[in-house]
């Protein structure tokens, strides 16, 4: 059987083309917004991704100092009070993490946080602070020339072998935004923060103590905060998948102010659905909890706190992760009925809602948009320093972006941008040009494959195919194998009825009967313009 020896993948036209339509898809992909690696605030196409970050400015770190005092019998009849000086006492100061849930500075955290309970744990850390003094105190006053030491006192503490009794004093809390709000200060230390930075808790507005329901709304004097929405506990399930964000002390690798109010963000999983034997509703979780998560917000995939974390049960077995558990947002809901808290977004709030999902959106001029945004903010709210590389990034992409935005000047502060950004003509034209130069390529195409078509001097596919449909008209002399001078030489072959009662290849009906045939050998309508087989041009005399 005769093929068309065509490739229209191989053929210079299709070539041509391909590569034109490659030029254009890069081309198109480049007028696009481009997303750099490092862009600030990560996939914030992702809901769940976007809803983390503009929660994570909200969520400060606790810490919490109480002072106490260790007293020591030394045998057979003295009492010692540590420290030795008047009144004095040690810190002991313990980090954890809160949320602000309204604008005017209501914070909701674990009650442990801000009221630790006098356990074990505690008075541990009290030796630890006394060690030192009560070694010195020994050395100085006992008889004889063996020497101790500070870990030696604290392993005769805790044995019992040294007698001693702790007392522990009100505690005073502190709360620190993170550098997801302030940005890097490079301060020193905590005494060289700027001013706002940290604020003291001047009140515990409700508790459940850490036994019962181990949650605590707190107050700082500050209003027009950011918050975060509380949300549905009772619409969690196992295997949904949280996100916390906290201050965990094994991430404490610097005692720099920039590294220890630094976020963490962890992602968990719900394990299962318990209570408390005070019947506290309790999210069991898998993942990494850690000590200083403690009080810090468990969002799910719309950013809304379902769970605070609370505590967790040591792994027995030598693994790294032992069990934890959340307290259940319900618990925070009561609260909140109870104190009658206004719990809707500020306005800090919402211009940062605002500026953030601009920023994160991908219609025209959205980038421009955004960083007018970010710059209103920035002016109302000047300690917001952290939305800054948003704001430059944003700035930097909107010089890229085409046609015009809509202008949305700030109410108050500096203005440094345009209405509109410029159209790129060039741009305009490139793809112009590009897409005539794809409809003249289309139309090359068509004509190469329209000139590789076989000829009529071809030969003939054997058959005729019953699917074809043809005319039946009288058979010339001509057309039963004669030679036609004005079509070469080749004779046609000559349909005859089949012998012996066998079947023609060529159906019998009333199709068949206005078949004619063409001097390339073929059946064909008598009004047809093209050879169905093999696409040679209708004959003269037809």
């Amino acid at each position: 059987m005769h093929q068309k020896n065509v490739s229209f993948i191989n053929s210079r036209p299709m070539y041509y083309l391909l590569l034109v339509v490659g030029i254009l898809c890069a081309f198109c992909a480049g007028s696009q917004h481009v997303y750099a690696d490092s862009m600030p605030g990560g996939t914030v196409s992702d809901p769940t991704v976007r809803a983390v970050d503009i929660a994570q400015p909200a969520v400060v770190r606790i810490i919490t100092a109480i002072p106490g005092q260790l007293s020591v019998h030394f045998p057979p009849s003295t009492d010692v009070t540590f420290p030795q000086q008047n009144n004095g006492t040690y810190e002991i100061d313990l980090s954890g993490t809160g949320t602000f849930i309204t604008s005017q500075g209501d914070i909701l955290t674990a009650d442990h946080v801000v009221s630790p309970p006098k356990n074990q744990e505690l008075t541990s850390a009290l030796y630890s602070k006394a060690a030192q003094d009560i070694a010195t105190y020994m050395n100085t006053n006992q008889k004889g020339s063996n020497q101790v030491t500070s870990d030696q006192v604290i392993q005769q503490l805790s044995s019992g072998q040294l007698k001693s009794t702790p007392t522990f004093r009100s505690p005073s809390s502190s709360v620190f935004l993170s550098t997801a709000y302030t940005g890097l200060t490079n301060a020193p230390d905590f005494k060289s923060l700027p001013a706002g930075i940290g604020v003291n808790v001047d009140h515990i507005e409700k508790e459940s103590p850490s036994d019962q329901e181990d949650t605590a709304i707190i107050h700082v004097p500050l209003t027009d905060t950011l918050s975060v929405p509380l949300g549905d506990s009772t619409n969690v399930n196992p295997q949904d998948k949280l996100t916390i964000i906290g201050f965990p002390g094994n991430a404490d690798v610097s005692k720099a102010p920039d590294s220890l109010l630094t976020s963490s963000l962890n992602q968990i999983y719900v394990s299962s659905l318990k209570a408390s034997d005070s019947g506290a509703p309790l999210i069991q979780v898998g993942g990494n909890v850690e000590q200083g998560d403690s009080g810090g917000p468990a969002l799910d995939n719309q950013g809304n706190i379902v769970g605070i974390v609370s505590f967790g049960t040591v792994n027995t077995t030598g693994g790294q992760n032992g069990t934890s558990f959340l307290q259940a947002s319900s618990s925070a809901q009561n609260m909140l009925k109870a104190l009658k808290l206004d719990t809707k977004a500020g306005k800090q709030q919402t211009q940062w809602n605002q500026a953030f999902n601009t920023y994160a959106a991908n219609a025209n001029g959205h980038w421009s948009q955004s960083q007018q945004e970010f710059a209103t903010l920035q002016s109302s709210y000047p300690t917001f320093k952290a939305i800054q590389p948003f704001q430059n990034y944003a700035q930097l992409q909107a010089k890229n972006e085409h046609g015009v935005i809509p202008a949305k000047q700030p109410t108050t502060g500096p203005v440094h941008t345009s209405t509109k950004t410029a159209v790129t003509w060039q741009a305009i034209a490139l793809t112009v040009g590009a897409v005539l130069v794809l409809i003249l390529l289309v139309g090359l195409l068509f004509m190469a494959a329209l000139r590789q078509r076989p000829k009529s001097g071809q030969k003939k596919v054997r058959g005729a195919q019953p699917q074809q449909q043809s005319t039946a008209t009288a058979i010339s002399s001509a057309d039963k194998g004669q030679p036609d001078p004005a079509r070469g030489t080749r004779p046609v072959p000559v349909v005859t009825p089949p012998k012996n009662g066998a079947q023609s290849s060529i159906p019998v009906g009333p199709n068949t009967l206005s078949l004619k045939a063409w001097p390339c050998g073929h059946m064909n309508r008598p009004n047809a313009r093209f050879c169905s087989i093999c696409g040679e041009p209708a004959p003269s005399d037809i």
